[in-house]
């Protein structure tokens, strides 16, 4: 299961008009694994990798192809970038041609491309001083600003997020979508003949069906129907084996719980039931305890042995944790033990995440340092 149709599932509760497109059209223009692949209708090729490609309209038979949507705003797609090219360059001798896509104007795109590359903890002999337009000169980046080819894939396929990646085969079909840096194994595959498109498709097909019936909820949700929703979510956990699935329903349904005043005496039982389906995946158990200090500090709720039974499992699951994700993780602990009144365990783990977190999560969670150096020098 894709992380990022899982992040889908939850953009739905963060934010419910995200998720409200017309079922209908998805429905109609539906492109699935085994569709053909709809030609592209590119405005602009503003990289062809060095000029060793040609703009594709067309796919041609017996040749690879990577589409990969994208934008300048969206931080996971320029932390995708220099896989992206290694990907490019390890296949460029087996007939492999990835095109990233932005709808954005020519101008935005060709700014953003003009700027520098922030430079990586450890970064030795220059780097980071390059910009985007050399970190990505491998690829076909692109610009469509009309928006025909997010129509053509991202919506006909129920996408809801970028970064995204469909894989064009051989035979001119869609193999595989996903988020671009989990596409190692299924590229490879197709590229050697060896891929398991129906097992895939299989899968896939379940997550589709997934995403219309998480339409349907936001529908019910944004109208005020909360108990409708609460009922369809426990319907479409009983309809999947997917225990990952379920995690995130029952993480969902916490969620909608914890939000309505009228609910509150079920938030206990919501909460460990999230808990319960989460089974220590760090992903998920961070929205869980992130979401509960939320609306901890909006007044929400005020159970503090609530807050320590998450704080206890998020600690229990960081060791699990990816590395990129681990810092994200560790604030999340750190919002925990400050809303619990342990400032300067707070501030400990808050120092240790900003040490080991990217250079774009440094900016995100320097203010929350800042706020706890503030408060404890009050203090004192």
């Amino acid at each position: 299961m894709s992380r990022m149709f899982l992040k889908s599932i939850v953009l739905s509760l963060v934010s419910f008009s995200a998720l409200a497109q017309s079922t209908s059209s998805v429905i109609a223009h539906e492109l699935t694994i085994g569709s053909k692949a709809p030609p592209l209708n590119v405005e602009h090729w503003v990289q062809k990798g060095g000029d060793r490609f040609a703009p594709v309209t067309q796919f041609k038979e017996g040749k690879v192809y990577v589409v990969e949507f994208w934008a300048t705003w969206c931080g996971p797609c320029r932390m995708s970038m220099p896989h992206l090219a290694e990907l490019q360059e390890k296949y460029v001798d087996k007939g492999v041609q990835i095109i990233s896509i932005s709808d954005e104007d020519l101008e935005t795109v060709e700014g953003f491309l003009k700027t520098k590359v922030p430079a990586q903890k450890g970064a030795k002999g220059g780097e980071g001083a390059k910009t985007y337009a050399e970190l990505t000169a491998s690829y076909c980046l692109t610009t469509d600003p009309d928006g025909s080819s997010n129509k053509d894939y991202l919506e006909a396929a129920a996408q809801n997020g970028i970064p995204a990646a469909f894989i064009v085969g051989k035979t001119q079909q869609i193999e595989w979508i996903g988020h671009p840096m989990e596409m190692d194994e299924p590229l490879a595959k197709v590229v050697e003949g060896k891929w398991d498109r129906d097992t895939f498709a299989a899968r896939f097909k379940e997550e589709q069906e997934m995403q219309k019936s998480m339409m349907k909820f936001s529908s019910l949700m944004q109208k005020g129907k909360t108990l409708e929703g609460l009922a369809l979510l426990d319907t479409i956990a009983a309809s999947t084996t997917n225990d990952e699935i379920k995690a995130q329903l029952a993480s969902i349904r916490f969620q909608v719980i914890l939000r309505d005043k009228k609910l509150a005496d079920k938030v206990p039982a919501a909460v460990k039931d999230a808990l319960a389906g989460a089974k220590g995946n760090p992903m998920i158990v961070n929205d869980i305890a992130w979401n509960l200090y939320e609306a901890t500090s909006e007044g929400l709720t005020s159970d503090k042995d609530l807050l320590k039974l998450v704080l206890a499992e998020a600690e229990a699951s960081v060791g699990k944790t990816e590395s990129n994700f681990r810092a994200s993780m560790m604030d999340t602990i750190a919002h925990l033990h400050h809303e619990l009144g342990d400032k300067k365990k707070a501030l400990e783990i808050q120092k240790a995440a900003i040490a080991i977190a990217s250079p774009e999560e440094k900016v995100n969670l320097q203010g929350f340092l800042d706020q706890l150096n503030e408060e404890l020098k009050e203090n004192k």
